[in-house]
């Protein structure tokens, strides 16, 4: 089956929960007050098999507007991009990272697995995590903590643009953090120029 017809399986499901395909993307995107949720796949394809891969995605719009004045992106990926995606077994962790697709059979109750998971945890993380608030938390707990799904440029950008302007009062602790462990793995220093210049910034706010 074709991607995009496997991708359309999901329309009306997702469309009851307030997801529309966004279809330049092919992602299901929700609005939210301080941003957009997502939820997308990744697709496959060897000669025998397939693998289907979805990941569930949260922007915060502001946060995005300024990271990506100091990260290096091509194009307008600024307005596509992601402030956190997480993969469905970093959610549950029942629940494998891809599933192995042999045939058009199997992918129906692939479809139920996914459509079930999204019900019973999916759902509750995107609306958990679509504050900023919420999102600092879940960045900055533990900044050591990797994120699979982005490098630790990207993490200390977020992580600590999400700190000022959500939980500023611990903005200083949490700087000190990164910086710490930026040094400590050795970043070029245009990595860190770079984040240097975004402290700047967001401290003249």
């Amino acid at each position: 089956m074709e991607f995009k017809n496997v991708i359309l399986l999901h329309e009306d499901f997702l469309a009851d929960f307030g997801f529309s395909l966004d279809n330049r993307s092919l992602y299901y995107v929700k609005k939210t007050l301080q941003g957009r949720q997502m939820v997308f796949f990744h697709h496959t394809q060897h000669e025998e098999v397939s693998y289907l891969e979805y990941h569930l995605g949260i922007r915060i719009e502001k946060v995005e507007q300024i990271v990506h004045r100091f990260l290096p992106s091509l194009g307008d990926y600024k307005e596509r991009s992601i402030s956190l995606v997480e993969t469905m077994d970093n959610i549950d962790d029942k629940m494998p990272r891809r599933f192995l697709v042999e045939n058009d059979l199997e992918i129906d109750q692939v479809i139920r697995m996914v459509e079930e998971f999204l019900v019973k945890k999916g759902f509750k993380f995107l609306d958990k995590y679509a504050s900023g608030k919420a999102l600092e938390k879940y960045f900055n707990e533990d900044p050591s903590s990797p994120i699979v799904t982005q490098n630790f440029t990207y993490k200390s950008a977020r992580g600590i643009t999400l700190c000022k302007l959500f939980n500023p009062e611990n903005y200083e602790k949490t700087k000190k953090l990164y910086l710490n462990m930026l040094n400590e793995k050795q970043v070029t220093p245009f990595t860190l120029a770079s984040f240097i210049n975004l402290l700047d910034y967001l401290e003249n706010l």
